[in-house]
């Protein structure tokens, strides 16, 4: 298990790059929400060159299937000029294929999701997959705490509004650059109640950060 960590976090690090960057991360554990259940999140994310607020809704569309919607204001500072503030917006599918409870070792589901990231001269759209694996943990009656982990492969695309002279380059016009892409999430999700949830998750990825927050379910 230690020489599988290992080698996916060596994976990760040798294939971000300089245009590789997710900020709203995966903020849940591999289980989904229930069918007709709805949870509303707040967080405050913090990274190398960028400041975020956003928030979440995730729906229970159907048993082992959920559906989330992230959406806030980031300050990003992408390493020529002023920094921006601007929109990030994501949304995700999830579906919980394995559970602890009847029987399996861990909780996993696989999910698909697209993020972007929006300023005056800069944009990423992204576009992959998620493996998320957890593993709860009752204690105290009714409290849980279930450390979970995500391996995010994707295909991102960022574009230049601005002349490439103006980001270090010769070209004379704006420029686009896309590549395949891979980052991991290392988080803990603590269950206070049966509605609230406290949240934080280590983003390793070129924008290295860390995200907290709250999980309330509102029905």
């Amino acid at each position: 298990m230690k020489r599988i960590f290992l080698l996916v976090t060596l994976l990760v690090l040798f294939s971000i790059t300089s245009v590789s960057a997710q900020f709203l991360g995966q903020l849940s554990a591999a289980p989904t929400v229930e069918k007709g259940s709805g949870l509303l999140g707040a967080y405050l994310g913090v990274y190398d060159n960028a400041f975020s607020v956003f928030g979440q809704f995730r729906y229970g569309v159907m048993t082992y299937v959920d559906l989330g919607l992230k959406m806030g204001m980031i300050n990003f500072d992408p390493g020529y000029g002023e920094s921006n503030s601007g929109l990030t917006i994501g949304g995700d599918i999830k579906y919980w294929f394995m559970e602890k409870n009847s029987g399996d070792p861990l909780d996993i589901s696989f999910g698909i999701g697209t993020e972007y990231l929006g300023i005056s001269d800069f944009s990423i759209f992204s576009l992959g997959g998620n493996i998320i694996a957890s593993y709860p943990i009752d204690y105290n009656e009714a409290k849980r705490v279930s450390p979970y982990g995500r391996l995010n492969v994707r295909w991102e695309r960022a574009n230049f509004d601005k002349p490439r002279s103006e980001f270090g380059g010769q070209a004379s016009g704006g420029s686009s650059d896309s590549d395949m892409d891979v980052a991991l999430a290392i988080g803990a999700d603590l269950k206070l109640n049966p509605t609230l949830n406290l949240i934080g998750e280590l983003e390793i990825d070129d924008n290295v950060g860390f995200v907290a927050g709250v999980n309330w379910f509102v029905f």
